[in-house]
């Protein structure tokens, strides 16, 4: 095991260039880093400690592999309503977690952008995560990396009927909220004409930065102009005000 109290005042992280490879010392911390977050109940306390030192939840628990901490707390979290991951973003933003600019920089094999596996936790708890993310400056393309994701599995692999099963309403629901939330940060919605197209930018007039009062909306789902079986491809989208009662905005899921 190595003392990773023993680093004279410098977190290990600092010592190490950017695109260097990780030291084992570099590894046997991210890899403590890594079961803290795992723990049910997370001590926080020793997730920041760890993070004081210079853990780093974008970088190698074991060397040359290339599962990200920060992804794979995401992708688990959907177990437990992601109730950990607004605190863990948090504390991993205030000490310098920065999702475009890994150490090790993405490949699309191994090293997955971790807002890939942000796609698998859509709720409450992981908005308030992804808000949190945006805020912080959340680059177009690690938000397309999560929409497209999670926008693809609900349309190509299995979706079953919004409308109807409270489970896929739920999917749906929060992967939407989610997409409207980072429609409304003008950077965003301007530098992604996929995510501009698919909401249905050119015929609805509504402030689309009003969606980052997420719960202020609700959703519908019309699955009656479906081909075949009921499902979120081929269904309008009505989203209203909850307070007025008024639609404000339609999405046509592939109907265009």
């Amino acid at each position: 095991m190595v003392d990773i109290n023993n680093t004279n005042g410098q977190s290990i992280g600092s010592q190490s260039a950017i695109g260097a490879p990780y030291t084992p010392e570099e590894v046997c911390l991210n890899k403590q880093l890594f079961i803290a977050c795992e723990r049910e109940p997370i001590d926080f306390l020793e997730v920041e400690r760890l993070l004081q030192l210079g853990a780093d939840p974008l970088g190698e628990t074991e060397a040359g592999e290339g599962d990200y901490i920060y992804g794979e707390c995401a992708c688990n979290s959907q177990e437990n309503d992601s109730k950990d991951l607004p605190r863990l973003t948090e504390l991993f933003l205030k000490y310098g977690m920065d999702v475009d600019n890994p150490r090790i920089p993405y490949d699309g094999g191994d090293r997955i952008n971790p807002m890939w596996l942000f796609a698998f936790s859509t709720n409450e708890n992981s908005i308030i995560a992804l808000k949190m993310l945006l805020d912080a400056g959340l680059s177009v393309e690690s938000f397309g990396e999560f929409w497209g994701h999670a926008l693809g599995d609900l349309l190509d692999i299995s979706c079953g009927d919004p409308a109807h099963s409270k489970f896929w309403n739920h999917a749906c629901t929060w992967t939407l909220k989610m997409l409207m939330l980072g429609a409304s940060y003008d950077y965003i919605l301007e530098g992604d004409e996929d995510l501009q197209q698919f909401i249905g930018c050119s015929y609805n007039g509504y402030d689309v930065r009003k969606f980052r009062n997420w719960n202020a909306y609700r959703y519908e789902f019309d699955t009656s102009l479906c081909k075949g079986k009921p499902e979120l491809c081929g269904s309008a989208v009505h989203i209203y005000d909850v307070k007025s009662g008024q639609e404000v905005w339609t999405i046509r899921v592939c109907l265009d």
